[in-house]
């Protein structure tokens, strides 16, 4: 399966900063998307309003808890014409043929080119916080009616923290619990008979008709645990679409965060999807997602009773044929466009709301597995290779000065075929081009950041130095901050450096400092890192799953006999939380959980490298850069598996032991396990640089380019890094 995400996020009042990326298909890019316009967002709140105003859609719609609706037996119908309004003037926003936005259209019609040709099933996922762009009716935009007619377009469930591991339920059959809440004015037999169904393909169904919060609680809690929670019944949300609740009887309404333990402890034991064919669920979305369950379907707006019932109907039957969660929603989706004259815009209600790092769920994978991250040629840039950068069009001048390409914004007017084989060719230019005989801008040019970098300043930026002595390069490191790539971001932003070198993506905070300066942020990948486990070579262990990994280092396993090793206390080691490596570990390794208290925070790799390897009786352990490990004499790597069950990867080819050998040959990087992504703990290095149309910007370009010639690239791999091509 093929992943496109699209990040966007409000950098100024000027729009929103949108990053592409498409796993497996080595690419990413960046652009600029203009503000919502007001013809949009009227002809948006005109839709919903006459939507709501139809009777049948009346009568679902619950109030906020303690509140109720008048009943009323006025009928209006919604208008046809607000309904394509919202779809035109959706449209002209997304076709502007704004610059900025071009390379974001080129690239997905290009992505779109190369999976079609693959065959592979297609999911779109967006990824996107302000809730104005959330309730939108993306998939009617025309380059995703031509290019992702099979794609059906998700919302990417919010980060958080504190996650607990899933089990699976304790049951061979698919377990189903049904809660079937105030339904005055709807006919949830319906849907009760559609999930009754089931059974007859073996799985177990559990209905509660209008339970109390102490009935839903008790059943959430059963010692057998859930695959699947359906509600039917009235659910509303706020309208920032953060709160939900649902309205479980005739005398209470809840939010989630009333039974939210309950919901916690289903989850905990296997709860991997949430179906609220209910009214207007994306409060409840996103507050499941903060309770870490990995995937629902809930309703935008409120939905009609018929309309509810046949994407039910619809929808189970695509995913008991094994059809990806994706794949059904999709197909039961558009068999509602019979709807679209009695409830215009019903076709647009069912919505995916998924994590980012959790595959699609399949009818027979729920009974046999819990949700695993993706496979190798699925992942993200989280744990696999990542991909190499297209250089967009508004850079193009600076090719123009190494290479005579002249792009320039022509590229708005060309095709996108054409567009994208320029680039390519750019791209092929710039990798055989030599680092001399780059243009460069003369000055000495201030840069600071993170410390994994250090081994690619010692070869790549003393040839730099060497090949063009007027591109002056001074590493800096802050006055008081130690060394990072936070550190080394915040430098840039202040204006004490030209450009920073990072080992982790920049956060949405810093976008959004940014902004706040009038200025923007831009990431350019140029290289991969490994990250590399190191233990004491007397440690009788064979290696670590990523689960073991992180429970080591959230506290939640503290001797090394817990997984198999010797009875010694573990004593998991840590740069600073501003360091590069340790955000991205928090982030990817720990799913955002808190480090353990435990966890002893080491200034430097030397002082925690020599902890590990001088002090056995510890049992320490520590996490880096491999290029910073695998050298070293005094400590071991540890092999590290996906999950319970698969093969342990080195990422070192093994030439020797520690001891004294050690001394005159060192391991190197197994580069295959690395490219192919069968290593599942690897990152990009970016050089960030501060997009304002200065003098440092240039320099910051100019560096990324000279890190990507052929020369550059080369020095990359000897430093122990893998390089982008």
């Amino acid at each position: 399966m093929g992943i496109v995400k699209i990040k966007i996020r409000r950098t100024s009042e000027e729009g929103f900063l949108v990053i592409l990326t498409a796993t497996n298909r080595e690419y990413e890019t960046e652009g600029f998307l203009l503000p919502l316009p007001p013809e949009l967002e009227t002809s948006f709140t005109q839709w919903q309003s006459a939507y709501r105003q139809i009777e049948d859609v009346r009568s679902c719609i619950a109030p906020a808890p303690g509140l109720r609706l008048t009943p009323k037996s006025v009928i209006v119908h919604s208008n046809l014409e607000h309904t394509q309004a919202l779809k035109t003037n959706l449209n002209e926003w997304l076709n502007s043929g704004d610059s900025k936005w071009q390379p974001i259209r080129d690239g997905l019609i290009a992505i779109a080119q190369q999976l079609h040709s693959s065959g592979e099933e297609i999911r779109v996922i967006l990824d996107a916080k302000d809730i104005n762009l959330r309730r939108l009716p993306w998939q009617e935009w025309s380059l995703f009616e031509q290019h992702y007619p099979q794609a059906e377009i998700a919302l990417s469930a919010p980060k958080t923290t504190d996650h607990k591991s899933v089990a699976c339920p304790n049951s061979s059959k698919v377990r189903i619990l049904v809660a079937v809440g105030r339904s005055d004015g709807i006919n949830t037999k319906d849907d009760i008979e559609v999930v009754r169904r089931l059974e007859e393909l073996g799985a177990e169904v559990v209905c509660l008709m209008q339970p109390n919060l102490k009935n839903l609680c008790e059943a959430l809690w059963d010692e057998q645990g859930y695959h699947i929670f359906i509600f039917t019944g009235h659910s509303g949300s706020r309208k920032d679409g953060q709160i939900g609740w649902i309205e479980v009887n005739d005398r209470e309404s809840l939010s989630i965060e009333e039974f939210k333990e309950a919901l916690k402890e289903a989850i905990a034991k296997g709860l991997q999807l949430a179906i609220f064919n209910s009214c207007d669920g994306l409060g409840l979305a996103n507050q499941l997602a903060e309770l870490h369950l990995p995937q629902s379907v809930v309703m935008r707006e409120p939905v009609p009773d018929p309309v509810a019932v046949e994407f039910l109907k619809h929808f189970f039957y695509e995913f008991t044929r094994n059809k990806s969660l994706f794949a059904s929603v999709l197909k039961a989706r558009k068999r509602l466009e019979h709807f679209k004259s009695r409830y215009p815009g019903a076709i647009w209600l069912p919505t995916i709301c998924i994590a980012s790092n959790v595959e699609p769920l399949t009818w027979v994978g729920l009974s046999g597995n819990s949700p695993k991250p993706p496979t190798s040629k699925l992942t993200t840039a989280k744990f696999e290779r990542p991909y190499v950068p297209i250089f967009k069009s508004q850079k193009a001048a600076l090719w123009a000065g190494v290479m005579g390409l002249c792009l320039g914004c022509a590229l708005v007017a060309i095709p996108a075929t054409i567009v994208l084989n320029q680039r390519s060719e750019s791209a092929q230019q710039l990798e055989q081009t030599t680092i001399k005989s780059l243009s460069v801008p003369v000055g000495t040019w201030l840069y600071g950041g993170s410390t994994t970098w250090a081994p690619i300043r010692g070869l790549v930026d003393k040839k730099i130095k060497q090949e063009l002595p007027e591109f002056n390069l001074t590493y800096t490191q802050h006055p008081t901050l130690p060394p990072g790539s936070g550190t080394g971001i915040k430098m840039l932003l202040d204006g004490q450096i030209s450009f920073a070198q990072s080992s982790r993506p920049i956060l949405d905070k810093e976008y959004e400092l940014a902004a706040a300066r009038g200025v923007k942020l831009k990431q350019v990948p140029v290289a991969i890192d490994a990250i590399a486990i190191a233990v004491h070579p007397s440690l009788k262990i064979e290696g670590l799953t990523v689960e073991q990994l992180k429970g080591i280092y959230t506290g939640k396993i503290t001797n090394w006999s817990q997984i198999g090793g010797p009875d010694l206390k573990i004593t998991p080691l840590s740069r600073p939380l501003n360091s590069g490596t340790s955000e991205f570990f928090k982030e990817n390794i720990l799913e955002n959980q808190v480090f353990g208290s435990n966890i002893v925070f080491i200034p430097t790799t030397t002082q925690a490298l020599n902890k590990v390897g001088n002090f056995p009786e510890e049992g320490a352990i520590y996490y880096a850069s491999a290029s910073e490990i695998i050298k070293q004499c005094t400590v071991k790597t540890l092999p590290v598996s996906r999950h319970r069950g698969s093969a342990l990867i080195s990422p070192e080819i093994i030439s020797s032991q520690p001891g004294e050998k050690c001394q005159r040959q060192h391991n190197k990087l197994n580069l295959e396990v690395l490219q192919n992504g069968e290593y599942p703990l690897t990152r990009r290095l970016f050089v960030i640089i501060k997009q304002n149309g200065q003098v440092d910007e240039q320099a910051g370009e100019a560096y990324a380019s000279l890190l990507l010639t052929r020369e550059g690239q080369n020095l990359t791999e000897k430093a122990e890094f893998i390089p982008m091509r």
